[in-house]
């Protein structure tokens, strides 16, 4: 029989060294539970675990803020590990205490989080953004060429100073300036925009959810699949791959919210100083990517076929920017080559649509632990018909389907090993 995800793991070791790195202190028999979160919005991961300590050590060794933690866990699916990457507590939170034993929460983050508020930027980067990005993992933060998972290559060039800025930050804002090579060529008022940039345990990732989705659907048998069953029997071998709670959907109805934020229809009116020019940008939700409805069954969330047309057909939001292509050049000569490239601020548009599209509705599930999966990752979701035991596929439950992970937990307790996912949709399958 399959070994249970939710019961197969061993803390290895959790060691805390103290504050003058001279001395480490064992604490894997006095763990409580423990939690891991990710998010696509967060440029840093975040652990919190809980400490029954039974022998004074958070004054005694002492445990403070800024020492080093080393961790290690087993699973079915994997390890976690910072042995050689140790991590390092933000925060302790007292829980209580008792004549025997005080119980505290550690908070730890990566080494890069830390050294985010140590290090800035002071130079002039005028090289392609990934390289920039990679440049700054590196060179700033003292990333490991190991942490850095996925950088996609976006087509512009964001030339900028420095300025003294946080290193994360930047990177933050590099990510929504960018614009996905796949959808370059396309007109400025259709396909996607804008990109991501986000920590998971295993490393850092810098890409669009155009290029998320699409790999998705290239690599369908590296997806792993979950299925909500009206019934569980304990020795169904499938169990690690179905789904432990109910199902909890967030839709944003408000109407008004929609319309304030452009979600339909938008527009940007920019002022180009070099030009003399005054131009206008719209994003409509008509506007879609490379899905052809009739062949893939599918309605894109930023063309969602629900939506209310009286409201979808004029611009409901607009916003005014200035656009400088000479921002960095120091030459006379009004050349092409001497330009910096400003071409996101006409995409803002269709990066503002498709954000807020994107994350208008959003499914929370639990399922077993499983490492595997990390913020950004896709899984693919079966639900039965509503009073039917059987997961339904294709295009007969519009609930099934492809989703983003944009929120991610793995949590440890006496209850049993589970991840639980907030989930995002880039694509609504039709009712047959």
């Amino acid at each position: 029989m399959m070994a249970s995800f939710a019961r197969g793991s061993k803390i290895e070791k959790i060691i805390v060294r103290n504050p003058d790195d001279t001395e480490d202190q064992d604490l894997t028999l006095q763990v409580g539970p423990m939690a891991f979160y990710e998010d696509m919005i967060d440029a840093s991961f975040h652990i919190e675990i809980m400490i029954a300590d039974v022998f004074g050590w958070l004054e005694s060794f002492p445990i403070r803020s800024g020492s080093k933690v080393y961790l290690r866990i087993k699973t079915a699916t994997g390890v976690i590990d910072f042995e050689q990457e140790p991590l390092y507590i933000s925060n302790i939170k007292a829980a209580g205490s008792t004549n025997k034993r005080e119980v505290f929460v550690m908070q730890l983050e990566s080494k890069a989080a830390f050294t985010n508020h140590l290090r800035r930027l002071t130079k002039k980067y005028d090289a392609p953004t990934d390289e920039v990005v990679k440049e700054i993992l590196t060179k700033n933060l003292e990333v490991p060429e190991t942490r850095i998972k996925n950088i996609e290559k976006p087509t512009n060039k964001i030339e900028f100073l420095g300025a003294y800025k946080r290193p994360l930050q930047t990177c933050v804002g590099l990510a929504v300036k960018s614009i996905p090579e796949n959808h370059s060529a396309k007109p400025i008022n259709s396909g996607g925009s804008g990109m991501f940039f986000w920590e998971c345990l295993n490393g850092f990732y810098f890409q669009s959810p155009d290029q998320i989705f699409q790999n998705a659907k290239d690599n369908k048998d590296d997806v792993f699949t979950y299925e909500k069953v009206g019934t569980f029997n304990a020795l169904d071998p499938e169990n690690n791959f179905h789904i432990t709670n109910e199902p909890m959907w967030n839709n944003n109805h408000n109407l008004f919210e929609k319309l304030s934020i452009g979600q339909y229809y938008s527009g940007f009116g920019l002022f180009d100083s070099s030009a003399r020019q005054h131009l206008v940008y719209e994003r409509d939700s008509n506007a879609n990517h490379d899905y052809n409805p009739d062949k893939d069954g599918d309605v894109l969330s930023n063309s969602e076929y629900f939506q209310p047309k009286k409201f979808s057909t004029t611009v409901s939001r607009y916003m005014f920017l200035v656009k400088d292509d000479r921002l960095f050049d120091n030459s006379d000569e009004q050349d092409e080559g001497s330009k910096t490239s400003m071409e996101h601020i006409e995409y803002e548009a269709r990066r503002q649509s498709r954000y807020s599209a994107l994350f208008s509705q959003t499914l929370e599930v639990t399922v077993p632990l499983n490492i595997q999966l990390h913020a950004g990752s896709v899984v693919n979701l079966k639900f039965p018909r509503i009073n039917t035991d059987k997961p339904s596929g294709g295009d007969n439950n519009p609930a099934s389907g492809i989703y983003m992970i944009k929120t991610l937990s793995h949590k440890f307790g006496a209850d049993g090993d589970f991840t639980g996912m907030q989930l995002v949709r880039d694509a609504y399958t039709k009712l047959s």
